[in-house]
């Protein structure tokens, strides 16, 4: 267990020192967070403002869904960039150091899933005070305790399930070259996919079915309600359920799969049989090579 310990510790020294793993860490956040406060936020709060009038509580409304997204888009692309120093020590041969040593390679192989979910943790929790402060000065109000509990569950199981599935993809990867294209392809993809820039609704319903069946859109919808709660009894209090449920549909709120519609719960079970279904795989893969 003090080998594990200090093989995490390792990591974590590693992950923080390298400020350009940090800053792409966070690259599409700030892409996310220019975006809104160009000009996407201010034609959301406008459209909003234009359907219901003006009444309390849009710029809560807004800003929080956009904080929730961004949570999400959070536990992906730092999780992402922690494993990346599995790539690093197969490529500048420190995995081969290690095998000569009598470190037990399930012990190896889990110190960096161990790395990946506390850096991941802490990064994203630090975001999400940023994002708390956001909704505040945007006229919101904090989450209250027991919502704070909630998100900060939601962001674990996240975290841990794509760090599950880059986990096993990175254990066929071998250079740094490989996996700095799977980061900018899902840096630059993870915005679509949890309906961030452009909301789900208003795409057709087979792009709306494939989408709602990844992990990220699932993930986004349980952030959005547990962030949204408060502004959204503010905003829809004096309205009709219906104009609520087109509402819900379209900012991914709720979501369909076919003609099923998914609860929160539905969505924390497909949540974590995708993140068990890859570490499955992931053992099975290392049963039969090294990392």
């Amino acid at each position: 267990m003090n080998i594990l310990f200090q093989l995490v510790g390792r990591n974590l020294k590693l992950y923080l020192r390298d400020k350009a793993a940090v800053f792409f860490s966070f690259l599409s956040v700030i892409i996310i967070v220019l975006l809104y406060v160009l000009f996407l936020g201010a034609m959301q709060t406008d459209n909003l403002a234009e359907y219901f009038g003006d009444i309390d509580g849009v710029d809560w409304l807004v800003s929080s869904w956009i904080m929730a997204g961004i949570l999400t888009v959070s536990t992906v692309t730092v999780p992402l960039t922690s494993i990346g120093r599995l790539i690093q020590d197969r490529e500048n041969k420190i995995i081969m150091d290690f095998y000569t040593s009598p470190i037990n390679r399930k012990t190896l192989a889990l110190s960096y899933l161990l790395s990946s979910w506390i850096i991941a943790f802490i990064m994203v929790v630090f975001n999400f005070i940023i994002g708390q402060i956001y909704v505040l000065v945007n006229g919101g109000e904090l989450l209250e305790f027991v919502q704070v509990i909630q998100i900060l569950l939601v962001i674990l199981l996240s975290i841990i399930v794509f760090s599950s599935f880059f986990f096993y993809i990175a254990l066929f990867m071998k250079t740094r070259n490989s996996f700095n294209i799977l980061s900018t392809l899902v840096g630059t993809f993870v915005g679509f996919l949890g309906g961030i820039y452009i909301p789900i609704g208003v795409l057709g319903k087979n792009i709306q079915t494939v989408m709602n069946i990844l992990p990220v859109a699932q993930s986004a919808t349980l952030m959005r309600a547990i962030y949204m709660k408060a502004p959204i009894d503010l905003v829809f209090s004096r309205v009709p359920q219906d104009v609520y449920n087109n509402y819900a549909y379209i900012y991914g709120l709720k979501m369909n799969i076919g003609s099923f519609e998914m609860t929160n719960f539905n969505l924390l079970i497909a949540m974590i049989v995708f993140g068990l279904l890859f570490y499955i795989l992931s053992v099975v893969k290392l049963s039969k090579s090294n990392l």
